[in-house]
């Protein structure tokens, strides 16, 4: 693991998963959040870390092709077997995720979740209302390391980590 700051993980030395949505292009000041993050990647400050679930998701022929092409090029999970406490952690996130609903319409979001909590994401950037209204009990559920967030959030504790960064080499250099 990595240094933290207020329980949060470096980015730059965590993985990062992607709900497919966070990278969504609206035409206006939210298209430079998403070109700054995938130039993040693109220079290896961050490393993505696909849930399986969201490369599947993306392959729906309604995905825009600028995202389809972000998630097939990152390294996805793969469905494994679940032990007694992953299997009982995956169905209290899919219970959250239902709330009342009866339907399964929100069993991928639950997977997206507990891929990423499974597989010791730092970070699940997404812009799904019901993900972040209920961020603070999935987060509860999953873990640390896992820190739900929105795109502008997670680019924020960014700046914050690299700020800290900048300022410890420059005291290291002063007292060289």
């Amino acid at each position: 693991m990595s240094p933290s700051t207020n329980g949060k993980l470096d980015p730059q030395r965590c993985r990062v998963a992607l709900d497919a949505n966070a990278l969504d292009r609206n035409g206006g000041p939210r298209d430079a959040l998403v070109e700054r993050l995938l130039a993040l990647e693109e220079s290896s400050k961050i490393q993505f870390l696909e849930p399986g679930t969201v490369y599947r998701q993306a392959q729906h022929p309604r995905t825009p092709l600028p995202v389809q092409e972000v998630i097939r090029s990152q390294i996805f999970t793969l469905p494994t077997g679940l032990t007694e406490a992953e299997e009982n952690r995956r169905r209290h996130v899919l219970a959250v995720m239902r709330g009342n609903s009866v339907s399964d319409r929100h069993d991928a979001d639950a997977a997206i979740l507990f891929e990423a909590g499974k597989y010791a994401a730092g970070y699940l950037i997404t812009e799904d209302k019901r993900i972040l209204r209920n961020r603070v009990e999935l987060q509860e559920i999953l873990g640390p390391p896992l820190c739900i967030t929105t795109l502008s959030e997670f680019l924020a504790i960014y700046d914050q980590f690299d700020k800290e960064q900048r300022e410890r080499e420059r005291l290291l250099a002063t007292l060289r």
